[in-house]
């Protein structure tokens, strides 16, 4: 779908041209405001505890997805950047955060470290940051977060299990406040899958 006939953005948007010509960027003026995702929402499970130390692995990702830019995805294969905001760090980072609070706000691990961490673990989630957009879909305004996961055995790092989780959430309309409000939604989501999955599987290489 073209620009002009997409829904009237509610903030302007900065076309991130050069992303697939290889052309550098002009400079930038500092970003207006800083966002963050929400905190999520989990709750302490009632499962039994698991004896394990989980070490969560910064999401490797491409270009544009890991830099600090809002982005939308118009059409296939195109990106552009909400301008004046950003996120307060690099995307891949803010999903490795928003993973790590949701294990431990979970409970049923010993303990949950990340990658700068000089403790001990017992498994690793390595992982891939597919996506993390927003995009129009039949005329509807979605955020999209994709993460292929890979469970690994810290010992040997031996793949234990491996898992594309992906997500869409609905934004409420075209302003960016409700746009940051779905990307929350759909780190949530995805949290709390990712959470359960991982449970399972150190679940069945213990048993």
């Amino acid at each position: 779908m073209s620009l002009s006939r997409m829904p009237r953005l509610a903030m302007p948007l900065l076309v991130l041209s050069g992303l697939l010509s290889g052309c550098s960027l002009l400079p930038e003026r500092e970003p207006v405001r800083l966002f963050t995702l929400s905190e999520p929402s989990l709750s302490a499970s009632p499962g039994s505890a698991c004896d394990l130390t989980l070490r969560v692995d910064t999401p490797s990702a491409g270009s544009p997805l890991d830099g600090p830019r809002l982005l939308i995805m118009p059409s296939p294969g195109e990106f552009q950047a909400y301008a004046g905001a950003r996120w307060r760090d690099d995307a891949p980072l803010l999903v490795r955060d928003h993973l790590i609070e949701a294990f431990r706000l979970d409970g049923r691990l010993a303990a949950v470290v990340d990658d700068a961490s000089r403790a001990r673990s017992d498994a690793t989630l390595a992982s891939q940051l597919g996506a993390f957009y927003s995009r129009y879909r039949k005329g509807t305004l979605e955020v999209m977060v994709r993460l292929d996961v890979q469970l690994l055995d810290e010992a040997n790092r031996e793949v234990l299990a491996s898992q594309r989780i992906e997500v869409a959430a609905p934004s409420d309309d075209d302003g960016l406040e409700s746009v940051v409000e779905a990307f929350g939604h759909a780190a949530d989501q995805l949290a709390s899958e990712l959470v359960d999955w991982t449970l399972r599987e150190l679940a069945s290489q213990k048993s």
